[in-house]
C-alpha cells in the first residue's frame, strides 16, 4: 500500500509540476474534496480504506448491569459530517484534518487506538478504556481511480 501510494504520488507529481500553481491548486483542492467524500462514506459505513469492517463497539451496560438497546449500531456519527472536516490545498499537496478539537480527539484516538480516561468512577479514580484502533482516514483502491480522474481532466484541460 505505501509503495502503491509513493508511485502514485510520483505519478502525480510529475503532472503537476508542469502546470502554473493556480491551477495545481485547484486541481489539488479538487481532488481533496473527492478524498474527504469517500473517506467519509467509508466511516459512514464502519469500513476501513483497506475495505475491511471495523472492530465492533464494545457492548454497553445501564446501571443495572443490563446490556443496553442499540448499543451496537453505527459508529462516528458526528464525525461522519462534511462540516467537521478541512480541506487545505496548495499548489505542492492537500490535507483534509478536523476543524474542531473534539473531532480532532475523536478521530485521533480511534485512529490509532489510544487508551483514554472516559470517565469517573464513584469513588473518584478515573476510568480508562483502549479503543480498538479504527483507520477512519486512508488511502484506498478507489482512491487511485479518484486521483487519476482528477489528473486526466488536468491533462484535458477545463
Amino acid at each position: 500500500m505505501a509503495d502503491d501510494l509513493a508511485r502514485l504520488e510520483e505519478w502525480f507529481g510529475r503532472i503537476v509540476a508542469g502546470m502554473e500553481p493556480a491551477r495545481r491548486r485547484k486541481a489539488t483542492l479538487k481532488l481533496g474534496r473527492l478524498l474527504r467524500q469517500a473517506n467519509l462514506k467509508r466511516i459512514a459505513a464502519n469500513v476501513d480504506p483497506d475495505g475491511g469492517a471495523f472492530a465492533p463497539r464494545k457492548p454497553r451496560r445501564d446501571l443495572r448491569g443490563r446490556l443496553r438497546k442499540g448499543a451496537r449500531g453505527k459508529m462516528f456519527k458526528g464525525l461522519r459530517k462534511l462540516a467537521k472536516w478541512r480541506i487545505d490545498a496548495a499548489p505542492d499537496g492537500v490535507e483534509i484534518s478536523p476543524v474542531t478539537n473534539t473531532a480532532d480527539r475523536v478521530g485521533s484516538v480511534s485512529q490509532f487506538g489510544q487508551t483514554v480516561t472516559v470517565g469517573r468512577g464513584r469513588d473518584g479514580r478515573k476510568i480508562r478504556a483502549t479503543y480498538a484502533e479504527r483507520r477512519l482516514l486512508g488511502f484506498g483502491r478507489e482512491d487511485e481511480d479518484l486521483a487519476l480522474q482528477v489528473a486526466g481532466e488536468m491533462l484535458e484541460g477545463d
